[in-house]
């Protein structure tokens, strides 16, 4: 009888220990895959990081060198203006002492005697001032002393005759002597060169807005101005230099966009640039807007008497400084300026590059007349003149309107574009994302269908890799077969049982490959979902802000009309163009 041997307990222990194996390297290699994963986090983590920490870094250096320039600049400006005190102070004396020894002739409580001490001390302490002799003058014409006044009107002339002259103008017709008072306006205006007025002519136009040296004196002004006018506005280049003042004094308005504003925009726009660029140009426009409107819709409270108008005019000549103060008094505006713009030196730079233009020495009729209509206060008028001064500077204005806006326009990109490329999110860096570039004009459906097929894409040769196929079984097999052909040739039965054991062991670790190959597909599938709706939620915030600025960049540009019409119907421009 043949003894049957039953080969299931050595199978079964084949098995078990197949699948041991088995179990211990899927565990193993899984863990391995943890590893990696946590690894790869964790490198993306501190890139990220690592890129947040240079931006702050960044952002920290520039708030601290700002913050240092401000505080430069305050102490710096501390110590001009001491500096100004110290060699300057004495001329504030003698123009503090012309008020006053104005005031008490208008009272009659100084004597004569007083006012003459006073005017010689202030004579001597001063020996460069045009003022001082002039206050000599006053004193000595007070009490009839023709020699003195007529020596001291001289000093004073030859020391700077065109404040000299405007001077006497004013204190005749206070006086109620208009026709003396108009032929000290004509040696004025004779001794002037309208291409290089000094700044006290500023209290000229102040005049000219109401009619101060009477009507004789009105139509001195008048014609004087016109011709200048008329011969300088001949060259196209100085008409050239106004429009570009107006339109340094639109761009001084114009406002800087925030950085934290519009962020998807700055991260996958090209045209972003052009886009700023164009929002910042036209954010200049309301503000410019305004304020003119509030200069146009200005009302000066008529005086009492025509001795208080005139007594303003004459305030503004006495206390305007002199040219000696002028080279500590802009670098004065420039560190102010510096404060002003907290610590950003190029735009303070700008502004004081503006603002000093109406600290020259020097300046024709027709840019005088500009500067007044931007800057009054820093050339002493008040703003019923700005208006007066707008008005003839009313073509310029309209030409740098015209020309600033069409220049800004003129950087709208044909279209804007949208591109996703590898750094747009961290999974597009983790799975290295193919650039893709959407046309905002295409609409956010198709863009999405643009991201779902970039994903795809990129996502499809990780899913290939880690889809099970039959193919896994050839290798394992051969092997298996090999070593049973080898077995069986020494035995056979040692050769069926290793045939038995391999095609266990073979099928066993299949399908265990097979049932990882559909978790980790899965998986990718998963992470494919989650970064497509990554870029869509970005695509989407892009396009929600591309709208939002297209309906500012119309609402600030629309802008130009009402600011034309301000421009145009202005109410100075058909009397003194």
């Amino acid at each position: 009888m043949t003894q049957t041997i039953d080969l299931t307990p050595l199978a079964r222990h084949i098995e078990e220990v197949g699948r041991d194996i088995v179990q211990h390297l899927g565990s193993q290699i899984e863990e391995v895959h943890s590893q990696v994963g946590v690894v790869a986090s964790d490198l993306h983590l501190t890139r990220d990081e690592l890129i947040q920490l240079k931006a702050d870094f960044e952002a920290f250096v520039e708030q601290a060198t700002r913050a240092a320039a401000v505080q430069q600049s305050q102490l710096k400006a501390v110590d001009l203006k001491a500096q100004l005190d110290r060699e300057f102070g004495h001329y504030s004396v003698v123009r503090r002492t012309c008020v006053g020894l104005l005031q008490s002739f208008d009272v009659g409580n100084v004597s004569n005697a007083v006012a003459t001490t006073v005017a010689e001390e202030l004579m001597i302490q001063t020996p460069r001032y045009w003022l001082a002799p002039a206050l000599v003058a006053l004193a000595a014409w007070s009490h009839d002393r023709a020699d003195i006044a007529e020596k001291s009107v001289t000093e004073a002339f030859a020391r700077d005759r065109h404040k000299t002259s405007l001077f006497f103008a004013l204190i005749l017709r206070r006086q109620g002597r208009l026709a003396a008072s108009v032929r000290w306006l004509r040696h004025y205006f004779a001794s002037l060169d309208p291409t290089a007025l000094s700044r006290e002519f500023a209290i000229i136009l102040e005049s000219a807005s109401c009619a101060a040296f009477g009507p004789e004196g009105q139509e001195l002004l008048a014609e004087r101005l016109a011709t200048w006018s008329r011969e300088l506005r001949d060259s196209s280049e100085t008409v050239e230099e106004q429009v570009a003042r107006w339109n340094e004094e639109i761009t001084d308005h114009a406002m800087a966009l925030d950085s934290n504003e519009y962020p998807a925009l700055r991260k996958l726009c090209p045209q972003w640039g052009q886009l700023r660029a164009m929002l910042e140009a036209a954010s200049a426009l309301p503000p410019v807007l305004e304020k003119y409107r509030q200069v146009q819709d200005f009302e000066a409270p008529l005086p009492t008497r025509l001795e208080d108008l005139l007594d303003d005019i004459l305030d503004s000549l006495v206390a305007e400084f002199d040219e000696e103060e002028l080279p500590l008094r802009r670098e004065v505006v420039y560190h102010e300026a510096v404060v002003e713009e907290q610590g950003d030196l190029e735009k303070a730079r700008q502004r004081a590059d503006l603002l000093q233009q109406a600290l020259e020495e020097t300046n024709d009729i027709v840019s005088l007349q500009t500067m007044g209509a931007i800057s009054p206060g820093l050339l002493g008028i008040s703003t019923q003149t700005q208006r007066m001064a707008v008005g003839i500077a009313q073509n310029d204005f309209r030409t740098a309107v015209g020309r600033y806006c069409s220049s800004y326009r003129s950087q709208m990109p044909d279209d804007a574009q949208l591109i996703f490329d590898s750094t747009h999110s961290n999974f597009a860096a983790t799975y290295n994302f193919q650039p893709v570039t959407h046309r905002a004009a295409d609409g956010q459906q198709k863009g999405e269908e643009l991201l779902r097929g970039a994903w795809d894409a990129t996502m499809q040769p990780l899913i290939d890799k880690a889809q099970f196929t039959t193919s896994y079984y050839v290798k394992p097999a051969l092997i298996a077969l090999a070593v049973a052909v080898v077995l069986g040739v020494l035995s056979p039965l040692a050769g069926l049982l290793a045939a038995i054991a391999g095609a266990g062991i073979v099928w066993y670790e299949g399908h265990q490959k097979q049932q990882a190959s559909i978790q980790e597909v899965a998986s990718i599938e998963k992470h494919r979902e989650e970064a497509y709706q990554n870029s869509v939620q970005l695509l989407r915030d892009a396009l929600a802000e591309l709208a939002d600025s297209r309906l500012v960049y119309e609402e600030l540009d629309a802008v130009e009309a009402p600011l034309l019409d301000l421009i145009n119907g202005w109410p100075t421009a058909a009397k003194e163009n």
